[in-house]
C-alpha cells in the first residue's frame, strides 16, 4: 500500500479555504479552547465512574473561560456546567455516592455549583478590570507615543533651528572676524563694547617709497608683496594687544589700550613699533617703514550706519599721524606723553619739537630742522639760537622764539641785537596771553626711540663686578625675547625674565654645577613667568591685597607656564620641571605640588630666590623699586619665614654685596 503524503493532501485543499480556516481559528481561538475544555470535562465525567472526585476539574475550564472570555461568558458557562451536573446527579445519583440521599446530592452539587459560579464571576470580573486597565494603559501608551513623536518632531525642528542659528552665528562671526579685530567682534557679540573716552596710544605706520614700487611692478606682484608684508606685521600688533583699526593703502592705524584696557598701553605700542621695524628689516623688503606713536585721551567706539567699524577719534590720532610723517625711515617717533610712559624701559633721544597740524610753510620748517641739527653739534653757538628764534617769530610761534632768544642772551649777554629781539618778543608773548589768537599753532615734543634699555646694566640692582662677570650669560639664551616681551609688557615688568635668568645662572655657578645644569637653570629662569599671560592683568597690577580666590589664580601660573611652553614646542623635560617648581616655598607651602626642602629641585630653589630679589628691586605699578640692601634684607627675612633655601640666599648675597 503506498504511503500517504500529508503535505500533498494538505496541498490539495483549496488555498482560499485554508486561509479562511486559519483566520477562523485565529479569531475564535479562546472560545474554541474553552469549549474543548468543557467537552473534555463532560467526556471524562461520563467515562470515569467516581464523578464526585472530578467535580473540581470543572474549575479549570470555568476559570479559563473567565480569564479569556470575561464574566459575560464565564458565568453562563458555569451555570451550564452546574445545570448539566445537576441533571446528571438527579438521573444517576449513585454516580456520586454509593448510598446517596437526595438532600446530600443537592447540597453537594449546590455548594460546588455556587463556588463554581462565584469563581467564574470573580475571574471574569478580574479579567474585565484587567482588560479595562490594559486598555487604559494602551490608550495612555498611544497618547505617550503620540507625544513622543510630537516631541521628537519638535526636537528635530529645534535641532534644525539650532543648527541654522549656529550656522548663521558662525557666518556672522566669520564676517565680523574678517572685517574687524577678533577682540572687537567678541565684545560686539557679547554686547560689552562701549562708546567712551579713554587714555590710549595710537600707532600709525607707513611704507617709504612704496608708491614708486607700486607703479613699477605688475598689480599682482604689488598685492602679493603687500599681503606678505601685512602677514608679517599683523601678528606683531596682535601679540602686543594692538587693535588694527584700518589699512590705508600701505599704512596701518592701530589703537593700544582700547577696546581692552591696559595701563601700559604706551609701552605696548612702542614695543610693537620696534618689533615691526625689526621684522621688516629681517625680511629684506624693498622698502622701509615709518612709525609714529602718540598717547592721550580719545573717543573710542563703533561708528558707521550700514558699514560699522571700531575706531578712535581725537587730537591724539592726528598727532600720531603727524609724527609718522615726520619720522625717519626705519625709525619710531613718539610724542612726549608716550615718552613719559615708557622712559623707564626705553632709550630715546629728543628731537625738534614738531607742529601738531600740517605745516603751512614747508621751507621754514626745513630751515628749522637744519638749525636744530646744527645745534646738536654746536649747542653753545649763541648766533644759531638767535637765528632760530627769529625764524620762530616769522611763523608766529612766540613761545618757541622767546625760548631760543633767551638762550642766545644767556650765551652772549652783551649783544644789543639779542636784547632788543628778546624784549620785543617778550611783549608779543604777554599780548598773546591776553588775546586769543585764532589758529595759533602748537608744537609737541618728539622723541626718536633708540631701543630697550639693558636691564642688566642697572647699577641700583647689580654691582659693577656682577655685571662684568655675568652679563654675558644673556647672550647664551637660545629663546628669543619675543616670547616673553608681550607678557612682561602687560604689567610693565620689562627685563624681569632676563634678570632672573642671569641671576639664577650666577648663583648656579657659585654652587659649582655642571655647565648643562647651569644652562637649564638659565633658560628655565627666563621663561618661568610666561604663564602670567593667562592671569587677568588687573590681578598683576592690583595696588591693594589680593582676594584668596585671586591669589589661587596667580598660584597656577607655573603650571600655565609649562602648558604654554609645550604648546610652543619646548619639550626639554629638565627645564620644564624647573619651571613647574620655580615658585615652591622651601617649607612646603608651594604653588603647584607642595614639595618642600630638598625635594624641590635645586635649580627651582635658585630661580625662586632670583625671582623674589628682582621683583623687589624692579618698579611695579603698585610701588617703586626697592634699594638693593633693603631687598636683600627682605629676602633674608624670607628664609626665616621658610620661603627660601638659606644656602641659595647666602650665595646671592655674596654675589651682590
Amino acid at each position: 500500500m503506498p504511503r500517504t503524503n500529508f503535505t500533498q493532501v494538505a496541498l490539495t485543499v483549496p488555498a482560499p479555504l485554508t486561509r479562511q480556516l486559519r483566520g477562523f481559528v485565529t479569531r475564535y481561538f479562546q472560545e474554541l479552547f474553552v469549549l474543548l475544555a468543557l467537552v473534555t470535562a463532560f467526556l471524562i465525567s461520563f467515562v470515569i465512574p467516581q464523578k464526585f472526585a472530578l467535580l473540581n476539574f470543572y474549575y479549570l475550564p470555568v476559570i479559563l473561560a473567565g480569564y479569556y472570555l470575561g464574566r459575560r461568558h464565564a458565568v453562563p458557562a458555569a451555570l451550564f456546567c452546574v445545570l448539566a451536573i445537576s441533571i446528571y446527579g438527579v438521573l444517576f445519583p449513585t454516580a456520586f455516592y454509593e448510598r446517596p440521599t437526595t438532600l446530600g446530592v443537592i447540597l453537594h452539587i449546590t455548594t460546588w455549583g455556587g463556588f463554581l459560579i462565584l469563581a467564574a464571576a470573580l475571574v471574569g470580573a478580574l479579567k474585565e478590570q484587567l482588560m479595562a486597565e490594559f486598555e487604559t494603559i494602551q490608550h495612555l501608551n498611544a497618547e505617550l507615543q503620540a507625544k513622543q513623536e510630537e516631541l521628537l518632531h519638535t526636537n528635530e525642528s529645534l535641532e534644525e533651528s539650532r543648527r541654522t542659528a549656529e550656522l548663521l552665528k558662525r557666518k556672522v562671526e566669520d564676517t565680523l572676524y574678517s572685517s574687524m579685530d577678533s577682540v572687537v567682534a567678541n565684545l560686539i557679540i557679547e554686547d560689552r563694547l562701549r562708546n567712551e573716552k579713554r587714555p590710549v596710544s595710537i600707532l600709525f605706520s607707513d611704507l617709504v617709497s612704496f608708491t614708486p614700487y607700486a607703479e613699477e611692478n605688475p598689480p599682482e606682484v604689488v598685492i602679493r608683496d603687500l599681503n606678505r608684508f601685512l602677514s608679517d606685521i599683523e601678528p606683531v600688533l596682535l601679540a602686543y594687544h594692538g587693535h588694527i583699526d584700518k589699512y590705508m593703502g600701505d599704512g596701518i592705524m592701530s589703537e593700544f589700550g582700547a577696546p581692552l584696557d591696559f595701563d601700559t598701553h604706551a609701552l605696548l605700542a612702542v614695543l610693537a613699533g620696534l618689533k615691526m621695524q625689526e621684522k621688516l628689516a629681517r625680511r629684506a623688503y624693498p622698502w622701509q617703514m615709518r612709525v609714529g606713536i602718540a598717547s592721550g585721551s580719545a573717543i573710542t567706539g563703533v561708528i558707521g550706519s550700514k558699514r560699522q567699524a571700531y575706531t578712535a577719534i581725537g587730537d591724539v590720532v592726528n598727532l600720531a599721524a603727524r609724527l609718522q610723517t615726520q619720522c625717519g625711515p626705519g625709525l619710531v617717533l613718539i610724542d612726549g606723553v608716550t615718552y613719559e610712559g615708557v622712559r623707564r624701559w626705553v632709550e630715546a633721544r629728543k628731537k625738534r619739537d614738531l607742529p601738531v597740524h600740517e605745516v603751512v610753510d614747508a621751507e621754514k620748517e626745513r630751515q628749522l630742522q637744519a638749525f636744530h641739527d646744527e645745534l646738536l653739534a654746536h649747542p653753545e653757538d649763541a648766533q644759531l639760537h638767535y637765528r632760530m628764534g627769529m625764524l620762530y617769530r616769522e611763523i608766529n610761534e612766540w613761545d618757541e622764539a622767546l625760548s631760543c632768544l633767551e638762550r642766545a642772551l644767556q650765551l652772549d649777554p652783551d649783544s644789543v641785537e639779542f636784547k632788543v629781539a628778546y624784549a620785543d618778543t617778550s611783549l608779543r608773548v604777554r599780548e598773546t596771553e591776553h588775546i586769543r589768537v585764532k589758529g595759533k599753532r602748537r608744537r609737541v615734543a618728539a622723541y626718536e626711540v633708540v631701543g630697550l634699555k639693558n636691564p642688566l646694566a642697572d647699577p641700583q640692582k647689580f654691582p659693577q663686578a656682577f655685571i662684568d662677570a655675568f652679563s654675558h650669560a644673556a647672550g647664551i639664551l637660545e629663546i628669543p625675547d619675543d616670547i616673553v616681551l608681550p607678557v612682561e609688557a602687560r604689567d610693565g615688568s620689562i627685563g624681569h625674565s632676563k634678570s632672573v635668568a642671569v641671576l639664577a645662572y650666577a648663583v648656579a655657578s657659585s654652587f659649582g654645577l655642571p655647565n648643562s645644569e647651569k644652562l637649564d637653570i638659565l633658560h628655565a629662569g627666563f621663561v618661568a613667568d610666561i604663564g602670567k599671560e593667562a592671569i587677568p592683568v588687573h590681578f598683576l597690577t592690583r595696588r591693594g591685597r589680593l582676594m584668596p580666590n585671586e591669589y589661587e589664580v596667580i598660584k597656577q601660573h607655573p603650571l600655565e607656564s609649562v602648558r604654554t611652553l609645550r604648546k610652543l614646542g619646548y619639550d626639554h623635560e629638565a627645564r620644564l620641571t624647573l619651571v613647574r617648581h620655580s615658585h615652591e616655598r622651601f617649607n612646603g607651602g608651594g604653588f603647584p605640588d607642595g614639595l618642600w626642602g630638598e625635594e624641590i629641585p635645586l635649580g627651582a630653589r635658585i630661580i625662586a630666590v632670583a625671582d623674589a630679589y628682582d621683583a623687589l628691586t624692579s618698579w611695579a605699578p603698585y610701588r617703586d623699586a626697592w634699594e638693593r640692601g633693603a631687598a636683600l634684607d627682605e629676602v633674608r627675612q624670607g628664609v626665616g619665614r621658610g620661603l627660601y633655601d638659606p644656602r641659595v640666599v647666602e650665595a646671592l648675597e655674596r654675589l651682590l654685596t
